[in-house]
């Protein structure tokens, strides 16, 4: 904690940061990159689709967004490390965490609004379940990341039961997740190990995971329209 930095409230910190100052935390900050070019790479692959249109797939152009903005509000959190900034940091991760899961439940599992909205409810119920259960700070302030993975996996099983091509592929991006989490938890237990500590590789793993997420829906979400005109 460095003075001007962060005020009273209770935000993370990083290994990383020894010092005040725009570049206290390098690896941290350029890592976010990896957002960045998610973002872009996503954006050429869904304007190279066929049916891709703004107007018939509003949800993933705002995906694409929130990546983006992901990766700006990170940087800037792990540079002027300020509360502003580390809201512009959470919100655009919980918001795509939410735009997501619906486009997932409409594009791929095909669900029907009410059966989406009962797994928003069991969603939300399980976070708050987690948070309220969980300690302040427990896990590095990670506990609410927790129930992603375990939807992940459940993606991935009602994939299968649909014998969807991509059931496979959310198996791993839950085991992707699992793994990426592991180095944000790590981070403040590793610092005498590791002194640029582990943060970043949460940044790098997860702007993979979060193309690979874009990538199927948007492979196997978008209907070809030219295929049938």
């Amino acid at each position: 904690m460095f003075p001007g930095t962060l005020p009273a409230m209770d935000l993370p910190t990083y290994c990383e940061r020894a010092s005040d100052g725009l570049l206290a935390e390098p690896l941290n900050a350029v890592t976010n990159a990896a957002f960045l070019a998610a973002a872009w790479l996503a954006w050429r692959r869904w304007r190279a689709q066929p049916g891709a249109s703004w107007r018939h797939q509003a949800d993933i152009g705002l995906l694409i967004a929130l990546l983006a903005l992901i990766g700006i509000g990170s940087l800037l959190w792990h540079t002027v490390s300020r509360p502003w900034a580390f809201w512009l940091d959470a919100l655009p991760i919980t918001f795509f965490i939410h735009v997501f899961l619906f486009s997932f439940l409409w594009r791929l599992a095909r669900l029907g609004w009410p059966a989406i909205i009962a797994v928003f409810v069991a969603y939300e119920a399980l976070t708050f379940l987690v948070l309220y259960l969980t300690p302040a700070g427990a896990l590095n302030d990670s506990a609410g990341y927790l129930p992603v993975v375990l939807f992940l996996w459940l993606m991935g099983a009602g994939l299968r039961l649909r014998d969807h091509p991509l059931w496979r592929d959310y198996l791993g991006f839950g085991a992707l997740f699992a793994v990426s989490l592991g180095f944000r938890i790590a981070d403040p237990l590793l610092c005498d190990l590791v002194p640029v500590g582990t943060h970043f590789l949460w940044h790098v793993l997860n702007g993979w995971l979060l193309y690979l997420l874009l990538a199927g829906l948007i492979r196997h979400g978008i209907p070809d329209r030219s295929a049938s005109s």
